[in-house]
């Protein structure tokens, strides 16, 4: 018997739109300011609502990992899913649309089946963490930031280092927002963090030696915190040790790569 949660972009879409659904506003600009707490046509709002896009895209594209059959039978509701968020044929502040009829109640059921699906099959994944901590990671983004805000242009490019900070930010802002967005959402962001830092420390070759080390034990425990996420491991040193070889690894490829050219 597979292993569930609640935990995946999926679950979080469903809930998103049944809170809009459920709102009792008479147009759908108030109901979506009402569920992402988030005055229509701010930034915040614009935000916010973004982020419920790519839960959708997320969904989307874990219905690839399904069976086929599963698969297709989700793949006839998608449609009506992205009609949900997006509205392309009605006019958001018209008050004679209803929330109540943003998606019918049986299409609605069919994205929280599909989040089931996604939840049993990818479980431990990045589509369906096992854990709701992330105090952790938190701690992590925050150790980045003062750790990139104390190199300088001669260690890393001005450029480079504002994207890298971007990037953390927007993840802090994901963890601080994750009763919205979900912990799938910080889950892929969170890697998407990872791949940027590896690919960026891969290329740098003035670092000062306090910074690199403070970089390579910044990474290990950033990776550690994803993984005790994903897949609730209890004993966060074995998680240390794994990201220890995970790095040896990155670290090889990139000598080879560096040795072809």
């Amino acid at each position: 018997m597979s292993f569930s949660n609640e935990n995946t972009a999926a679950h979080h879409l469903h809930a998103l739109l049944r809170g809009v659904r459920d709102s009792g506003m008479d147009n759908h600009a108030a109901g979506w300011s009402k569920v992402l707490d988030a005055e229509w046509g701010t930034v915040p709002f614009a935000r916010r609502h973004s982020e419920v896009v790519t839960l959708l895209q997320m969904t989307i594209r874990q219905l690839d990992a399904l069976p086929e059959r599963s698969r297709l039978r989700c793949e006839r509701y998608v449609d009506a899913w992205w009609t949900a968020v997006m509205q392309p044929a009605i006019n958001w502040s018209d008050t004679n649309r209803p929330t109540t009829g943003i998606i019918d109640e049986d299409k609605l059921d069919h994205l929280e089946s599909t989040a089931e699906l996604i939840s049993g099959n990818l479980v431990g994944s990045v589509a369906a963490p096992r854990s709701a901590d992330l105090d952790e990671m938190a701690r992590q983004c925050h150790e980045w930031i003062d750790l990139l805000t104390s190199m300088g242009d001669e260690e890393i490019s001005g450029p480079l280092r504002d994207g890298l900070i971007s990037q953390i930010r927007h993840l802090i802002w994901l963890i601080e927002n994750v009763g919205l967005f979900g912990g799938a959402r910080v889950a892929e962001e969170a890697s998407t963090v990872i791949g940027s830092l590896t690919q960026t420390g891969a290329t740098l070759v003035n670092v000062q030696p306090d910074n690199a080390n403070r970089w390579k034990t910044a990474f290990l425990g950033l990776v550690a915190a994803c993984m005790v996420f994903n897949q609730a491991v209890p004993i966060f040193q074995e998680s240390i040790t794994t990201g220890e070889a995970i790095v040896k690894e990155i670290t090889a490829v990139v000598g080879s790569l560096q040795k072809d050219e």
